[in-house]
């Protein structure tokens, strides 16, 4: 018989393995040809002695480079091409993880070198990061470097701070409303699953690492996409109310938009926020034809409470509207109720309880939830059973296991 310690030492175990597997780690060699790398100077020249063998110029051949090159290279005078050290690895017969552990430095031909340490984890960080690409981010498709746009200075502030923590540089251009940065980050935000300009054409999808990662990471790729993208209604003169997240492509791949938000409507789920179907709001022509553009909305009140108190947005305009929406006296929605009636089934899908038990474990009034039972009853899916003693609470039962 396997003990219970040992079952929950087991769980653990898998819980931890079926994390790892969720999460995103960046090597070097994954990144494009354009990526650079500077070695621990010792490292280098060891890595430079065993490729070589003693002949340099027979290392320039295998290379493809000159002899000049090589001398520099094992100096540590140049950053390192990827196709050239991942070569030099081979040569030396040295694995990449081992070679990845002694790089101090990573660039690109132009721009600033980055001193993070290889491999790179993604994290909240970085998903929010990402999640700012999908909105008024920009990595260039031929250059790749990382731009950030926006005319909240407080966004323009949180993702100077984010790409500060997580990378150690400061931007390069700045101004009022546009922060840039060198390719080496666009680089990596790319191999973390950022859409590449143009995004009217591109497909990119929620990153695979984010949609099944940790809630850390899908609340900041949210916060970051709506804060972006999104949009609050509310107007003490107008009924209509929400929260509303706008993307837009290409005609020609409207179903990938629409796959986008979907995805984007399953992870708000997870938070307790129920969005709409994604829905078309209008199309416009340009030169190169008619650009679609789609939102998701969220308009019940409970969800959008969820949406302030879980995801929230960065302070701003949007984030009064929000806040306003968010803490007005509560009403009654059909959304509550029915969330009530199915915390009451599945209380009673698990055993049989009085009334006071049921209002006790869903922390209600007793009052309100013997009226919801009551209407439960009529509608057959639930019945008395008894009383826990005369003229005290009813015992109720489920009448049908697969009636909710």
């Amino acid at each position: 018989m396997i003990s219970g310690n040992l079952l929950s030492r087991n769980s653990f175990k898998i819980k931890k393995i079926l994390f790892r597997t969720m999460q995103k780690t960046m090597h070097f060699w994954e990144l494009s040809d354009s990526a650079r790398f500077i070695l621990e100077e010792q490292f280098c020249k060891e890595l430079a002695e065993k490729a070589s063998n003693g002949n340099y110029y027979a290392l320039a051949e295998k290379l493809g480079v000159s002899y000049p090159f090589v001398i520099c290279l094992k100096r540590s005078e140049y950053s390192i091409p990827k196709k050239i050290l991942v070569k030099l690895s081979e040569l030396a017969n040295l694995n990449l993880e081992l070679v990845e552990k002694n790089i101090k430095e990573i660039k690109t031909r132009a721009g600033l070198s980055l001193k993070t340490k290889l491999p790179i984890t993604g994290n909240e960080d970085i998903a929010s990061l990402v999640g700012h690409v999908f909105g008024d981010g920009f990595v260039c498709s031929r250059r790749r470097q990382f731009e950030y746009s926006n005319t909240n200075s407080l966004l323009l502030c949180e993702v100077e701070e984010l790409v500060e923590k997580q990378f150690g540089i400061k931007p390069y251009t700045k101004n009022n409303t546009r922060i840039g940065y060198p390719s080496i980050i666009g680089e990596i935000l790319l191999q973390f699953g950022a859409p590449q300009a143009p995004k009217i054409y591109n497909k990119n999808l929620v990153p695979a690492w984010i949609m099944n990662g940790s809630k850390p990471c899908k609340k900041a790729f949210l916060k970051a996409i709506f804060d972006d993208d999104g949009s609050v209604m509310y107007s003490k003169s107008f009924r209509a109310k929400g929260v509303n997240l706008y993307q837009t492509r290409h005609e020609s791949i409207a179903d990938s938009l629409r796959m986008l938000l979907s995805q984007i409507k399953e992870l708000l789920k997870e938070f307790d926020i129920n969005a709409g179907e994604p829905l078309i709001s209008r199309y416009y022509t340009k030169v190169d034809g008619r650009h679609c553009v789609m939102y998701l909305n969220i308009t019940d009140q409970y969800s959008i409470t969820n949406f302030y108190q879980n995801i929230g947005l960065c302070s701003g305009k949007k984030f009064l509207k929000l806040e306003k929406l968010a803490t007005k006296a509560t009403k009654y929605t059909k959304h509550e109720e029915n969330r009530f009636r199915q915390k009451i089934i599945e209380c009673l899908k698990r055993n049989s309880a009085s009334t006071s038990g049921i209002a006790n474990e869903l922390n209600f009034s007793v009052q309100k939830t013997l009226k919801k039972l009551k209407q439960l009853e009529v509608k057959n899916l639930v019945e008395q059973i008894g009383k826990t003693a005369p003229n005290r609470a009813i015992i109720w039962k489920i009448k049908e296991v697969t009636a909710y």
